[in-house]
């Protein structure tokens, strides 16, 4: 692929401005650019080197990468954890809570591997691109996906990615709190209207909610819920006979666990959070998409 466009190109995956249709463009020509960018990073000229990693990262080949870039990368990491801080953070809608005493727990009830140290900002981006597609056996493909476990809020650690998607209904909420102790799952759309949270402890759901569930809510109010009577608006045979006033997601969090849209660059954080996949062997190389470090 040297017909005298990829060069030019490098500099625009790191501007705002072109980064959109850079991507594109080098998506467009796939596979077929990783030898030239690979020469780049062991050639240069210079002034590409991390534009050409950048791109082998937009296109899933850093398991291309030499030793000595892969050192580098860690050694990156390595630094920038050592003041990492959550900064213009956009949360996803979709998220489990672990005790951070137990969070080790999360990783074979999930069934996670070749976990790495990842500040928040590599985490986050690591959620975003969390899809990777790889040969399987015979004709059939491999599908891994990513979690991101972060650091210690609170006295919690927050669980993000698709292993936690709809956790409240599969089961596997019910296995974290048997590997944790408790696990706490909550979701919402983007409109703010669909709300869902659901508490396991020790292998049991003991208490759940659903906007759009029938029926909304499963167990018995925990001490903590108000009371139905408590809403302005109740009336007899409004709700059902265990319903509370506790149906926003983001609200029972706040009080029981931690809300991740309160969490700042104020907010205390101990310890680093962890990339981790769904397919053990496969490393993060694969992943498409340039991690934010």
């Amino acid at each position: 692929m040297s017909d005298g466009r990829l060069m030019p190109l490098l500099p625009a995956l790191g501007d705002r401005r072109d980064a959109g249709r850079a991507e594109k463009e080098l998506t467009a020509r796939g596979r077929a650019a990783v030898p030239e960018l690979l020469a780049l990073r062991r050639e240069g000229p210079g002034r590409l080197r991390r534009h050409a990693l950048h791109a082998l990262a937009v296109l899933g080949a850093c398991d291309e990468l030499t030793d000595r870039d892969r050192s580098a990368l860690e050694r990156l990491v390595r630094i920038k954890l050592l003041d990492d801080r959550p900064s213009d953070t956009h949360w996803p809608f979709t998220w489990v809570a672990v005790p951070a005493a137990a969070y080790e727990g999360v990783f074979p009830a999930l069934g996670l591997h070749d976990r790495i140290p990842a500040t928040m900002a590599m985490g986050m981006s690591g959620i975003r691109h969390d899809r990777a597609e790889l040969p399987g056996p015979g004709d059939e493909g491999l599908t891994a996906y990513r979690a991101f476990v972060t650091p210690e809020f609170s006295g919690w650690r927050l669980v993000f990615g698709r292993p936690v998607w709809r956790s409240d209904q599969n089961g596997l909420l019910e296995r974290l709190s048997e590997h944790c102790r408790e696990a706490h799952y909550y979701e919402h759309d983007g409109y703010d209207d669909a709300h869902s949270w659901a508490i396991a402890e020790r292998g049991r759901l003991i208490r759940s909610h659903g906007t759009y569930r029938e029926p909304q809510w499963t167990g018995e109010p925990l001490p903590w819920e108000e009371p139905q009577t408590e809403d302005p608006l109740w009336e007899p045979g409004m709700y059902e006979h265990n319903a509370s006033c506790e149906w926003n997601a983001n609200g029972v969090a706040q009080r029981v666990t931690v809300d991740p849209e309160e969490i700042d660059e104020e907010t205390p954080m101990t310890g680093h959070g962890w990339l981790a996949v769904t397919e053990p062997g496969v490393g993060h190389g694969p992943f498409p998409g340039a991690l934010t470090i």
